[in-house]
């Protein structure tokens, strides 16, 4: 044996020596442990294998639904239906042309009624303040303040 092999052979045998001692060192170190070691892998394996069977469950539920979804949709070249539980059927190629137009255009006009200068002087004298009657009213803050300062000088 050529004296590197002979180093070499030294070297493996001291690292499974000592491996081998620290395995059996473990070993009986956690000897009382065993049976919590035991109980927690149990318990892993069964979280596990809860996670494992409701991601069977879902992913079972969804092919389902999809399935069920491509059932009712129509296709035909570039032109895609979709029927409906009532029977009535959703133009879905009609519904995404509709999405690439411009929204009309719409106005709405509120007309706002201007309340009398009794029902700003009655709400005045209730002790309300004039925001508040601004925004009981519609009516504008500078013609809330122009009745109400004409009240106090009469």
């Amino acid at each position: 044996m050529h004296p590197v092999q002979r180093i070499f052979v030294l070297a493996l045998a001291f690292v499974v020596t000592l491996g081998a001692s620290l395995g059996a060192f473990l070993f009986v170190s956690l000897w009382p442990y065993f049976s919590l070691i035991g109980k927690v892998t149990a318990g892993v394996v069964i979280v596990g294998l809860g996670c494992a069977a409701s991601l069977m469950v879902s992913f079972t539920y969804n092919k389902i639904v999809s399935w069920n979804i491509r059932r009712r949709l129509v296709v035909f070249g570039e032109i895609g239906a979709y029927r409906e539980r009532d029977g009535s059927w959703t133009h879905l190629s009609g519904i995404h042309q509709q999405m690439s137009l411009p929204a009309p255009n719409s106005v709405v006009v509120d007309e706002v009624q201007e309340s009398s200068d009794e029902t700003i002087l009655e709400l005045w004298g209730k002790g309300l303040s004039l925001r508040d009657i601004e925004k009981a009213t519609g009516a504008k803050y500078h013609r809330i303040q122009k009745i109400t300062s004409a009240a106090k000088n009469r």
